[in-house]
């Protein structure tokens, strides 16, 4: 799997968890990015990646997705650079 197919997974993720708002915290951080000033791209990309470190901890230590670390990763994202 090459990264365009990776990030493009964990965009399509961060889609699906703001439209089904599942979990919350995915939609609230979203809004507050959008509301702080950052640009659609910027706010999808910017919670992907935090997507994309709880999933390299989790494969790296043979552990379930934790949604209390991901929800962390989310609230610190900045809303301006």
């Amino acid at each position: 799997m090459n990264d365009k197919t990776v990030r493009d997974a964990m965009l399509d993720t961060v889609l699906s968890q703001i439209n089904d708002n599942n979990p919350p915290e995915a939609r609230e951080t979203y809004d507050r990015l959008i509301f702080g000033g950052r640009s659609n791209s910027q706010a999808l990309q910017l919670m992907a990646a935090a997507l994309r470190v709880e999933m390299d901890r989790m494969l790296k230590e043979s552990t379930p997705f934790d949604n209390e670390r991901y929800s962390a990763l989310l609230q610190k994202i900045p809303t301006e650079d």
